[in-house]
């Protein structure tokens, strides 16, 4: 099970890469290698502390009593967990990484619609060895312009 899981980790882990800009795959990549680390660390402890066999020590130990006092002090102490105090602003940091995301989604979807469409006109053209300058120009009005502008600055 848990080589599936680091598989299935790795090839999330490559997927996200490959969408990333170069500009910042590095820094990506240096990240996942420490929370990968750190993990790793995590999982190696137990889960709950192994149980204090008291008896043993009471047994061991010339005072009883010495044994039952640090066990009681032992017993009384806590840890507190801290509050959780980031994860309301991971959340909306999240939410709004969402939300800029879907938005340059639909405008990376509008320009390859742009795009596309450029191209399907570039296709639907005439090739540029069949075509004579005129033809070519016919749909180019500004570029004809200058090119006149420029053989009449030129003409003696």
């Amino acid at each position: 099970k848990q080589w599936y899981q680091r598989r299935v980790a790795i090839t999330a882990g490559i997927k996200i890469t490959g969408q990333l800009p170069a500009a910042v795959r590095a820094d990506f990549g240096g990240l996942r290698s420490k929370f990968e680390s750190s993990h790793a660390s995590m999982t190696a402890l137990p889960s709950a502390l192994e149980a204090i066999d008291w008896s043993f020590y009471s047994s061991r130990v010339s005072n009883p009593a010495l044994v039952e006092d640090f066990k009681a002090k032992y017993g009384a102490v806590t840890i507190p967990k801290p509050d959780d105090t980031q994860s309301a602003a991971i959340g909306a940091a999240e939410a709004t990484f969402k939300k800029e995301m879907a938005e340059y989604l639909t405008g990376a979807e509008q320009r390859i619609a742009q795009f596309e469409a450029s191209l399907a006109g570039l296709h639907a053209e005439k090739p540029l060895e069949d075509m004579t300058v005129s033809e070519y120009l016919a749909d180019k009005p500004e570029l004809r312009a200058k090119i006149e502008a420029d053989i009449e600055s030129r003409a003696l």
